[in-house]
């Protein structure tokens, strides 16, 4: 497969993540989709829409339950992706190394809770358990239509926990991107 061929796998996946995103959205939640792929077909999906704000019930943990269920043999979990548009948190991202999924591709970051930029240099995996280790990662697939779902979120919501949230992955991913550029031509920034 051809890089441009990933690209357009990736924005394909990612397209279904950002309309399950909106459907949280829609029910006044954080505008959070996920699913996992395997062999190219979606056989997992969720989104964030509890009304109660479960702690727990974030969009990844509950697509790779989905996924669990369906009891793939780690071989088969190892060529699995996990999509979602937003960073996975550490829970989400441990529950994804537990299941063994092989890649994760994601959205836009998540300044305060973000697993995967911060724990990317860590080495997961052992003679006894090989297949615990860090998926293969791909951030930043489609950013700017997931920022654009939590600047969404601020501004249909009041001022709460999950506001202040989101008011960081908007934020941070301006500065996230600026920093990026500034580095790429070589100056500080």
């Amino acid at each position: 497969m051809t890089p441009s061929e990933e690209r357009s796998d990736h924005e394909t996946f990612m397209r279904r993540t950002l309309e399950l995103a909106r459907k949280s959205l829609m029910a006044g939640e954080l505008p959070i989709g996920a699913i996992v792929v395997a062999e190219n077909a979606v056989i997992a999906e969720a989104y964030c829409s509890d009304k109660r704000r479960r702690m727990l019930a974030h969009a990844e943990l509950l697509a790779l339950i989905t996924a669990d269920m369906k009891a793939p043999r780690i071989r088969e979990r190892i060529r699995m992706t996990l999509y979602t548009n937003l960073e996975p948190c550490v829970m989400c991202l441990g529950a994804a190394m537990s299941f063994c999924v092989g890649r994760i591709v994601y959205g836009v970051g998540a300044p305060a809770d973000g697993a995967v930029t911060r724990l990317a240099h860590v080495s997961f995996g052992n003679a006894t358990y090989a297949d615990y280790r860090m998926p293969t990662i791909v951030g930043g697939v489609m950013r700017d239509e997931s920022r654009s779902l939590f600047q969404a979120f601020i501004e249909q919501s009041t001022d709460d926990p999950m506001v202040r949230f989101a008011m960081g992955v908007v934020d941070a991913d301006v500065d996230e991107r600026h920093t990026m550029n500034a580095l790429s031509r070589g100056s500080k920034p």
